[in-house]
């Protein structure tokens, strides 16, 4: 997970092979009561496993963001931003979606997944709301994955989906740079940002903050909340030099 200070990003192992997962449930009716215990005691949605390949919280690798600054129309999609309302916004704009809760802890994650309608050459747009960070992932290529069958379809979802900033797939790795500028890191088939850059706190934030920290005065307001950390990592990986994945994943800390 990306969380400032204490800095993480997710596992980033790159899977491009054509292979599809097939998932055979054998159920005896000696097992039943078993499953139904086991069901019972999951909360709704929770998925025990790690095979969301394209998340970025799922573990705990340690990096450190350079200083730095990224546009705010990076983080934007289908006309609305990463934050907490990002949820209730992809459902009223793409529609009901079922939310899959991963992990515990620092790796917990919530996911509602959107793909394109048809059953070749999908595009996947999925949103995700970790402990700290919030993100989206846009891809076109890469391994099914358990609870893939949770994706709702919309037509909103297509190829060229791009970012309020113009990043959509199939893009080179010199039209990427041209949007996102000068990369943390860069290999073969992969390029990073991580950066982060310390904000002014909106004044409508800032009474929100204001409301929910009665117990405050002024100055200890102020002192705590004036300024606030963004930090981001954006991940694209390319596929015969083309955009076939792209991560963005930000949080904001006081």
């Amino acid at each position: 997970m990306i969380a400032m200070h204490n800095t993480r990003k997710g596992g980033l192992t790159w899977f491009l092979g054509c292979v599809r997962v097939l998932w055979v449930f054998t159920v005896a009716t000696d097992v039943v009561p078993l499953a139904a215990e086991t069901v019972q005691a999951v909360p709704p949605g929770y998925t025990r496993d790690n095979s969301d390949w394209w998340s970025l919280t799922r573990s705990d690798d340690e990096v450190v963001p350079r200083e730095g600054d990224l546009q705010d129309s990076n983080f934007q999609i289908l006309g609305f931003k990463l934050n907490d309302e990002t949820f209730g916004k992809a459902r009223a704009k793409l529609g009901k979606a079922n939310i899959v809760e991963r992990g515990d802890a620092s790796a917990g994650r919530s996911q509602i997944c959107y793909s394109s309608p048809g059953k070749k050459s999908k595009t996947y747009l999925i949103f995700e709301k970790g402990e700290v960070n919030d993100a989206f992932y846009l891809f076109s290529v890469g391994p099914d994955w358990k609870g893939s069958e949770q994706c709702s379809e919309s037509n909103l979802v297509v190829a060229n989906l791009s970012t309020a900033s113009g990043l959509h797939l199939g893009q080179t790795s010199a039209q990427v740079r041209a949007i996102l500028g000068r990369p943390s890191f860069t290999s073969d088939n992969k390029i990073i940002w991580f950066v982060s850059a310390e904000k002014k706190t909106p004044a409508a934030d800032f009474e929100n903050l204001k409301k929910r920290n009665p117990e405050m005065t002024g100055d200890e307001l102020h002192r705590n909340y004036d300024f606030y950390t963004l930090g981001v990592y954006i991940e694209a990986r390319f596929l015969s030099h083309k955009l076939v994945y792209l991560a963005i994943s930000k949080t904001e800390s006081y």
